[in-house]
């Protein structure tokens, strides 16, 4: 049962906003401007946020609206804003992110959208994606995961369903908690099994560091051309639960059927996923999967009696903590004693823990005494402290280690990898408890 902590505020915040997830998930599109409607200071502090996770440039804007501005309650910050990032930025779509101030407020966005179509007929070629933000409501996944479903909404119109011989083109609907090593292991693996990918969206690209130039735009993330081209693909993999949506309105619209994975990290998940593929493309595993796999089997057996009596408690959004909660506690054999987290969605509840709280650091600090080591973002790192436990770092946001985005927590070498960082901390707790 999932334990509700009804404070009234967050001690130690560990959720982060929707519009943070949203403007997550467009940074992982191609010449796509966020703009967020409401104060500068929301755009400033998700900016700073994303960039000490990211180290990369963030582009994104407000519509700096103002006290008058929210007395008053009229379009003409929006319109603005929305009439000078096409001016000045000219991107190919512009993800309009809406913020507590202005949900609260009552704004009706679709409304002053049309009223800014009546008033700019010239701005007509830009399209202009909506999502609801407000914070209040959700989390950083929920936020990533709405603005997905509203721009596949905007670019996906529904057809009739073409016959498809070829099987060869997939759409990877990737969740938040991906990182740019994730998703270059899934590109090998789709390649290796001859078959053509979008991702979507693409926060490897966008965000791993190839852009070797200043921009004012997300470069290299999933354009608008390969996101309308998602309707003809012969099937869509989803990762994570909170991405469900999104492969829904491909399937409801273009009869594009999915797969779903609600994790792929550990290698039950990892055998499972490659299975199907052996199944749907009628091919073979290649000789490297298949080492990948050994080594990370012969990692299993070299932490095991590290693994052994090891308590943990973990926090972070629902697809990220059911994926590392599970490959933890199923296969590494650790106990989950607290697992804490920040909306009700995914499979978390199904995780073996003794507590699972919706709340914050303060819960997890509270309810994880007995835990050898936490695993959770960079701001549990104070926590840590005050509790003499070691931290694995893993989530939103990273600001204190270099490379994290570029870590592999999925397939085969990421549970390899995961075997030995976690093997690694154990190890270094019976060494001090024995005393030598």
């Amino acid at each position: 049962m999932v334990k509700i902590i009804d404070k009234p505020m967050a001690i130690n915040p560990l959720k982060k906003s929707s519009l943070m997830g949203a403007i997550t998930a467009f940074l992982g599109m191609h010449r796509v401007m966020p703009l967020v409607h409401g104060a500068q200071g929301c755009m400033a502090f998700t900016k700073n946020f994303l960039t000490q996770h990211y180290r990369e440039v963030t582009p994104m804007q407000s519509t700096a609206v103002f006290d008058i501005a929210t007395i008053i309650g009229d379009d003409s910050n929006l319109h603005e804003g929305i009439k000078n990032v096409i001016d000045k930025q000219k991107p190919d779509f512009i993800g309009l992110v809406t913020t507590g101030m202005t949900e609260v407020r009552g704004d009706d966005i679709k409304g002053s959208l049309i009223r800014f179509r009546e008033k700019y007929p010239e701005y007509a070629s830009t399209p202009v994606v909506p999502v609801s933000c407000p914070d209040f409501k959700g989390d950083a996944e929920t936020g990533y995961a709405a603005a997905c479903a509203a721009t596949l909404s905007q670019f996906i119109t529904p057809e009739v369903r073409r016959d498809y011989k070829t099987r060869k083109m997939v759409n990877i609907l990737a969740g938040m908690h991906l990182t740019a090593g994730d998703i270059d292991w899934l590109r090998r693996v789709f390649e290796a099994f001859g078959l053509d990918v979008i991702v979507f969206p693409d926060l490897s690209s966008s965000m791993g560091g190839q852009v070797n130039h200043f921009y004012g735009l997300p470069e290299e993330g999933t354009s608008v051309d390969m996101i309308k081209n998602m309707a003809h693909a012969d099937f869509s993999i989803v990762i994570g639960g909170s991405m469900e949506a999104s492969a829904d309105i491909l399937l409801e619209r273009c009869t594009v059927p999915y797969k779903k994975f609600d994790t792929l990290t550990g290698l039950e998940a990892s055998d499972e996923f490659i299975s199907w593929l052996m199944d749907y493309t009628g091919k073979q595993a290649p000789n490297w999967l298949r080492i990948q796999r050994q080594r990370t089997v012969d990692a299993l057996l070299d932490g095991h009696f590290s693994f052994g009596g090891k308590t943990f408690s973990i926090a972070g959004e629902p697809d990220l903590i059911y994926g590392l909660g599970r490959f933890f506690t199923k296969e590494l054999g650790i106990r989950l004693e607290t697992a804490v987290t920040t909306a009700r969605s995914g499979k978390f509840e199904n995780l073996p823990a003794e507590n699972i709280i919706m709340g914050d650091l303060d819960d997890l600090e509270e309810f994880s005494k007995d835990s050898d080591f936490i695993v959770a973002s960079s701001n549990a790192i104070p926590m840590c402290h005050r509790v003499h436990k070691p931290l694995y770092k893993a989530g939103y946001p990273i600001k204190d280690y270099l490379g994290h985005f570029h870590r592999t927590f999925i397939g085969y070498y990421g549970a390899m990898q995961l075997a030995f960082d976690i093997g690694n901390i154990c190890m270094t707790l019976d060494i001090e408890k024995s005393g030598h």
